[in-house]
């Protein structure tokens, strides 16, 4: 008989069975820390085929020659390698300690094409930069260095000749685990019955286990309220807000909460002409601003959390760094094309923000340019200059997703936005700063400039048991901070005292 032991009201739990779920829950746990918060850089390849070209030249089937040059290639055959950013974090060039490359024993490499890229501007970006004349007759390829953000991946279709078989790699990344963050992934062959019965059977018991020690964790709201809100303000912030309602409507069913995001300075300054023409629609109200209102003396304050910016590029500018100086420059107008900065030979395309409702543009303005304006508007579409005289191109979108989609579309295009929602564009490369890379973390400890308090702004203190005090007060709860964190937000209760004033 196994041993019993009692959980305080739990009952009896044989002690096998505690075992058994501590092993479960621990290496649940490992694989969590180790994606989730290790967050290592990890470059995976497959060899998805490696195979001769079939060539029959004395058969009566369709002769089948293979030519380089002119010249037959001698013992052809074809590989297509699939290579995945399947980590926790963004590779960035800097990351490459040396260069990622493959190699074909006792083969030459005769063609190359890169496909099946996901987004298909990193293939297209990745081409560019193969040079033929690094590759071809050699049996090694190399990756130029280069951004992979997570979850892109891409395929290489090589025709190679020689007799050899077998693909190898090298190459180190900054960051990565043992075996320096590029692993050789087996080709599939689809995992037994008795795997699948035991991977399902853990995951079911994990599931139920997880469930039990959280369910204190993951509550809903503590106070949920009827009524009707209406939110208005920051654009930068809106797809978190968004879930943030969505989260609290869910259990709140008696909640009906509008976003209306125009700009933070249009929301501080349409809740204090609504407080002074209807002082109970106002009631109703919550106004988020990035950064204090300066003409909102009336307003009441509260802090919320601080909202990380990045200065985003488009990939084809090939950069992924810029200094201070160097984007004054720029703002300036004294940079015009990315070659000045070791980029491709593209025109920098400015994509800013209507001012100046736009917190965003004005943290831009005060954060990094110093307190110096941006220049005129020289492009109404943000792709061609309209004033041919002009040196410089820019133009000016009226929300933060505008900004952001424009400058993923568009060659050579830079911006700034809320970085949570610039991590959504594969096209886009938040670049580093001085040197700091956009981070959560690079902002708590002060090395990393480009951020803002997200303060929420009501006309009046929240009355209790209102839908505005109960909706504010989930917004600062622990059951919210995931959303926060999710899209790039540090909760202020996360960061020193005197953080958020």
């Amino acid at each position: 008989m196994g041993l019993a032991v009692d959980f305080s009201g739990l009952g009896d739990i044989n002690l096998e069975t505690v075992i058994a779920a501590i092993a479960l829950i621990g290496t649940a746990a490992a694989w969590l820390v180790d994606r989730y918060f290790l967050r290592r850089k990890r470059l995976v390849y497959r060899v998805q085929v490696d195979a001769p070209i079939g060539v029959f030249p004395s058969s009566h089937m369709v002769d089948v020659e293979v030519r380089h040059q002119g010249d037959v290639v001698e013992e052809p055959s074809v590989v297509l390698l699939r290579v995945d950013n399947a980590g926790g974090m963004d590779i960035e060039p800097h990351h490459m300690h040396e260069k990622v490359s493959f190699a074909f024993p006792d083969r030459k490499i005769v063609g190359l094409e890169v496909t099946e890229a996901k987004p298909e501007a990193l293939g297209e970006m990745l081409q560019r930069q193969l040079d033929s004349e690094n590759f071809v007759d050699t049996s090694r390829l190399v990756i130029p260095r280069m951004a992979i953000n997570r979850g892109d991946s891409f395929k290489f279709l090589l025709v190679l000749s020689g007799r050899g078989n077998g693909v190898t790699h090298s190459g180190y990344l900054a960051g990565g685990s043992a075996g320096g963050g590029v692993y050789h992934e087996p080709r599939p062959r689809g995992p037994g019955r008795r795997t699948l019965t035991f991977g399902a059977l853990s995951l079911l018991l994990v599931g139920a286990l997880v469930a039990l020690f959280l369910v204190d964790v993951l509550q809903p709201p503590d106070n949920c309220a009827a009524g009707q809100l209406r939110i208005v303000g920051s654009t930068a912030v809106e797809p978190t807000i968004k879930e943030v309602r969505s989260a609290y409507v869910a259990e709140c069913t008696q909640a009906e909460i509008t976003i209306a995001a125009g700009g933070s300075r249009s929301g501080t300054r349409l809740l204090a002409d609504t407080q002074s023409k209807d002082a109970a629609a106002a009631e109703n109200m919550i106004a988020l601003s990035d950064g204090p209102a300066e003409e909102a003396a009336k307003l009441q304050s509260r802090p919320v959390a601080v909202v990380v910016f990045a200065v985003v590029v488009n990939r084809t500018t090939d950069v992924t760094a810029l200094t201070v100086n160097q984007l004054r420059d720029i703002y300036a107008g004294r940079l015009t094309n990315w070659k000045q900065l070791g980029g491709r030979d593209l025109p920098i395309r400015m994509v800013s923000r209507v001012g100046p409702d736009s917190g965003s543009r004005r943290t831009f303005r005060e954060r990094v340019l110093a307190g110096d304006q941006e220049l005129g508007i020289t492009s109404d579409d943000c792709r061609s200059k309209d004033d041919p005289v002009a040196k410089h191109q820019r133009c000016e979108v009226g929300t933060t997703e505008e900004l952001l989609n424009r400058v993923a579309d568009i060659e050579g295009a830079i911006g700034y936005a809320e970085l949570g929602g610039s991590r959504k564009y594969p096209t886009l490369t938040p670049v580093a700063i001085d040197g700091v890379v956009p981070a959560t973390p690079n902002v708590a400890d002060r090395t990393y400039r480009f951020w803002e308090v997200e303060h929420a702004y009501t006309a009046a203190p929240p009355k209790p048991d209102s839908l505005q005090e109960a909706f504010l007060d989930y917004l600062t709860s622990t059951p919210a901070h995931p959303i926060l964190a999710r899209d790039g937000l540090v909760p202020c209760s996360d960061l020193p005292g005197d953080f958020c004033g």
